[in-house]
């Protein structure tokens, strides 16, 4: 996942955290290396969130905690 979601943000020029490359300051396109990302669900799964790739994304660290149950 981490892959792709990275080669993917590289042809855009984007971050490969989708909540970073929303931004407008110097994260906007950052690639994170794989050991400063967190996997998480796009619907929390206390939410009833799918625990499959369809509701997986790979967020930096910063956005992946500060997201929490939401």
């Amino acid at each position: 996942m981490y892959a792709r979601q990275t080669q993917e943000a590289k042809e855009k020029g984007i971050s490969n955290c989708p909540l970073c490359a929303l931004g407008n300051d110097n994260n906007k396109t950052r690639i994170w290396q794989f050991k400063e990302m967190d996997a998480e669900h796009v619907t929390a799964w206390s939410k009833s969130g799918a625990t499959d790739i369809s509701n997986c994304q790979i967020l930096c660290k910063t956005h992946n905690q500060a997201k929490g149950n939401k």
